[in-house]
């Protein structure tokens, strides 16, 4: 007599599921069922009274009682029975209603065509577990009669439920099915398109690292430009004062204005006059003067018309990023005509020109060496940065108090350029001859890496050359070094 609940009533013994079948199962799908099954005290009255229990010890409905309350099963299932185990088989059966020949129920006995087409594994166990868990899976498709059955005794009891089995889907064929979606079967359904919270969990790293890049790349073009247009190197030729300590220094004899100052104009007047002695073999060369407090450089462009173009700013850009101890640094330069001069680091000692003419600075081998190596690491760090001197000579190599020969003049090729109104010299004309490259026509043609070589090695000869000493015998390295070979030439051929 089932009621509202899908109760039955065996004389007090009564089986409710817990968890029910689900009404909707796909086929392969695993899912749990529970059920109850307990017991009144009036079902052992009940159970003598229809010899349920076979047992000759169970007399009355206490013996019978403590037998399916209190008496342990055997360990495994499969030994259990009626003797010595209450409830000795509980288990799910499963009929899939459309396969059956009949309307018989599918159990808790096998239906009169026999197809019970699954059950779960048996278990056994007192009456007082009262709760029952079982896994099912369920394969055929269609209304399915599951029954939650057992045995108790002699007799079988039984609750039934029924589902519906929907196919198995499945994904690959091309056809998204009910319960296919496109987070489960993509293939047949298609790719989900993003969520919010994704697109943004995309968007914004990408946004903030396309931002950040274009950042970067705004900011050091700016540190590029702001440099470009820089001006803080421009000086004012009115701030440069002479030096009225150089006349005293062992500096180049060129390297003295000639003019006499006792201003500040006429000072200015020495510096634009800084000329050699007519009818020497010396050279013009650059002044110095006193700017912010010490002592600097000046080399004055003869030129009437001066303008700051884009590739002058470039050019000095160029050269305010140099860095190089055996490089003369860039201080800066006057751009108002006439006073049109750039600004660099004054080395006292005077050029290497002067140093191997005068013949009261005694210069050893040990001195050659050490000017070579100078101006080599000078050379190569302007040709590591793409600029090529073009101008190199023992005049543009400097001494600084230290005896480090450093090169000055480079680059600054417009900056320098004058308008030609000042004819050249004698002089000036025959080292033009002696240290211009043969494949360079005249001094407007631009200068190159072979040319800056070619220029160098003139400079070695001619410290070679300034040697008074004769010899005929080149000495082993190690002897280069040692002072038995300071003041002899190491290699005269």
């Amino acid at each position: 007599g089932p009621n509202e609940f899908n109760m039955i009533d065996c004389g007090g013994l009564e089986m409710a599921w817990v968890v029910r079948p689900p009404e909707l199962v796909k086929s392969g799908e695993v899912f749990s069922v529970t059920y109850s099954v307990t017991a009144r005290n009036s079902f052992y009255d009940w159970a003598i009274q229809n010899h349920i229990f076979t047992q000759s010890d169970i007399t009355d409905a206490a013996s019978a009682q403590s037998f399916c309350e209190h008496h342990e099963c055997p360990p495994n299932w499969k030994d259990a029975n009626g003797e010595n185990c209450c409830i000795h088989h509980a288990n799910i059966h499963s009929c899939p209603l459309g396969y059956m020949t009949t309307e018989s129920i599918c159990g808790p006995w096998i239906p009169d065509d026999g197809k019970i087409f699954t059950h779960t594994i048996s278990t056994s166990g007192k009456m007082s577990q009262t709760n029952w868990t079982a896994k099912v899976v369920l394969l055929h498709a269609g209304l399915t009669s599951l029954i939650a059955h057992i045995r108790v005794g002699i007799m079988q009891a039984a609750l039934e439920a029924k589902s519906t089995v929907l196919p198995a889907m499945v994904c690959g064929n091309n056809v998204c099915e009910e319960g296919e979606f496109c987070s489960t079967c993509p293939a047949d359904c298609g790719d989900c398109p993003m969520t919010m919270t994704t697109k943004m969990a995309i968007s914004l790293p990408v946004s903030l690292f396309c931002l950040s890049f274009i950042l970067t790349a705004v900011w050091l073009r700016y540190q590029k430009e702001k440099l470009l247009w820089d001006e803080s190197w421009i000086i004012d030729f009115s701030m440069i004062k002479q030096d009225q300590e150089s006349r005293m220094t062992m500096g180049s004899i060129m390297s003295v204005p000639v003019g006499n100052c006792d201003s500040n104009t006429s000072c200015l007047t020495g510096l634009n006059s800084c000329t050699g002695q007519p009818g020497t073999r010396k050279t013009p060369f650059i002044c110095t003067g006193i700017y912010d407090g010490r002592t600097v450089a000046i080399k004055i462009i003869q030129t009437k018309m001066f303008s700051l173009s884009k590739t002058i700013r470039q050019e000095v850009k160029q050269v305010r990023e140099l860095d190089h101890p055996n490089l003369c640094k860039f201080i800066g330069g006057c751009i108002e005509v006439p006073n049109i001069a750039i600004i660099t680091e004054y080395c006292p000692k005077g050029s290497l020109n002067d140093v191997l003419l005068n013949e009261e600075i005694p210069i050893n081998w040990g001195f050659r060496f050490s000017f070579a190596a100078d101006i080599a690491r000078g050379m190569s760090y302007l040709h590591q940065h793409k600029i090529c001197h073009g101008r190199l000579k023992s005049m543009n190599c400097v001494l600084d108090d230290r005896w480090v020969c450093k090169i000055t003049d480079y680059g600054l090729r417009m900056y320098r350029r004058d308008d030609g109104t000042e004819p050249l010299s004698t002089y000036q004309q025959r080292l033009m001859e002696v240290y211009m490259p043969p494949e360079f026509q005249n001094s407007n043609m631009e200068p190159t890496l072979a040319g800056d070589l070619h220029i160098v090695l003139i400079i070695l000869v001619s410290q070679a050359e300034e040697s008074s000493l004769d010899c005929g015998w080149c000495p082993p390295l190690p002897e280069l070094i040692s002072s038995k070979t300071d003041n002899t030439c190491p290699c005269p051929a």
